[in-house]
């Protein structure tokens, strides 16, 4: 067995490989450009819920294919110059969109989501971090009766997984968050999901109990890799080294790295933008709420309320562009009371997502001692410590708690 891993990736998922490895005995060096959750991980809406199994390639996508293609959707921007590139990516999307494999794909999803979040709730008490927790669930709103049936597909997946959920009235999600305006017909309470009130700082909690026990965090930008006869030869911004193992874990810059060594790109990138709000004096949301037909998440923060935009597929290093989350501001305070707008400037972060909605987590399909674990998309946050214990187990030779050939790297590499 090899007792020195290095783990290139310091988001929620490089840092949950690093603290599983660790306790599995292993000495590891976490390695990133930033600090620990600095980057992707900083900026998403942070619910650890166990309704994360749908996967984006819904059926019903279908009947609004041109509306998306031709940006009129606010869940939804293409940018156009980044077209054919993403060409490849979008068939095998398309294709995806039937309602088998969305049933197949989300079951698969299903255990992933529910082991995960069961191993962050032991990570958030050993790392004494329950003051960055909301309990209550999460609330999905529909602004008419006709998005909610639009959903019923979803529902059923959650049923087929036994994710708990109840359906509510208008009134009674009024009672749950009773400082919400009365646009809303339906809801869906997803009963059991937790939210973290600072995604940074949980991941910064989860990399200190990994450098309380041993664990290097070191800063640096990864140049090139390089096999060799004893493992891996890593240059970086800082120095040429030598690692006996390499675990990927760099979400939406993993491509680079595995052009060098031979393999095609899976990956689409996902911008997604948010700000933060004050919420109107004498007023309170004491969950998140996904708003269907307006396209955003709002999430209580110890920074404020967190508004998150759908889903902008472009080029990693193509300039922001925030109109998507411009042009939903105006329906976020259609539903809720809001003061002022507390960032200047919208932040801005890359998701990594693969056709199927489901990562890759495993060894690489033609080199010893590389593992990968890339692609999260929405899921990075819920997924973080369950990719950890695969990729130990796969390290290690153990066998998995559950079948992972729906994530093994051999269906995209």
């Amino acid at each position: 067995m090899t007792q020195s891993v290095t783990v290139l990736g310091a988001g929620i998922v490089g840092i949950s490989c690093a603290l599983a490895l660790q306790r599995r005995g292993f000495q590891v060096r976490l390695l990133d450009r930033r600090g620990p959750g600095e980057e992707t991980s900083a900026g998403n809406a942070g619910i650890l819920s166990y309704s994360n199994i749908t996967p984006l390639a819904n059926p019903a996508l279908l009947s609004r294919l041109h509306r998306l293609l031709l940006n009129r959707d606010d869940d939804f921007r293409l940018h156009y110059p980044h077209l054919l590139p993403l060409l490849p990516w979008l068939l095998r999307f398309v294709s995806r969109c039937r309602r088998k494999t969305f049933l197949r794909d989300g079951a698969a999803m299903s255990l992933l989501t529910s082991a995960s979040i069961e191993l962050h709730k032991q990570w958030i008490l050993q790392a004494r971090a329950q003051d960055l927790l909301n309990q209550g669930g999460i609330l999905k709103l529909y602004r008419s009766r006709e998005s909610f049936l639009c959903d019923q597909l979803e529902r059923e997946l959650m049923r087929r997984s036994a994710v708990r959920h109840t359906l509510l009235d208008a009134q009674q999600a009024y009672e749950l968050e009773p400082d919400l305006k009365r646009i809303f017909v339906q809801a869906v309470l997803i009963d059991e999901s937790l939210s973290i009130r600072d995604p940074e700082q949980l991941c910064k909690r989860y990399a200190q109990m990994f450098i309380d026990t041993g664990g290097e965090v070191v800063r640096a930008t990864v140049q090139s890799l390089r096999e060799t006869s004893a493992g891996w030869e890593l240059t970086t911004d800082q120095a040429v080294e030598a690692t006996p193992a390499l675990v990927i874990c760099m979400g939406a810059w993993t491509p680079g790295l595995l052009g060098q060594l031979g393999y095609a790109n899976p990956l689409a990138i996902e911008r997604g933008y948010h700000t933060v709000f004050a919420a109107a004096e004498g007023v309170e949301l004491t969950r998140p709420i996904f708003d269907v037909d307006a396209s955003y998440v709002m999430a209580p923060m110890a920074a404020g309320l967190r508004v998150t935009s759908g889903t902008n597929l472009t080029h990693r290093e193509t300039r922001p562009d925030p109109r998507q989350l411009a042009r939903i501001i105006p329906r976020v305070h259609e539903a809720f009371p809001l003061a002022a707008e507390l960032l200047r400037e919208p932040w801005m972060g890359r998701r990594p997502t693969l056709p199927d909605t489901l990562p890759v987590i495993g060894p690489a399909p033609r080199h010893e001692n590389l593992w990968f674990a890339f692609g999260h998309s929405h899921m990075g946050l819920t997924l973080g410590p369950i990719t950890g214990q695969l990729i130990a187990n796969f390290i290690c030779g153990d066998e998995q708690p559950f079948s992972v050939t729906a994530c093994a790297p051999s269906r995209h590499l």
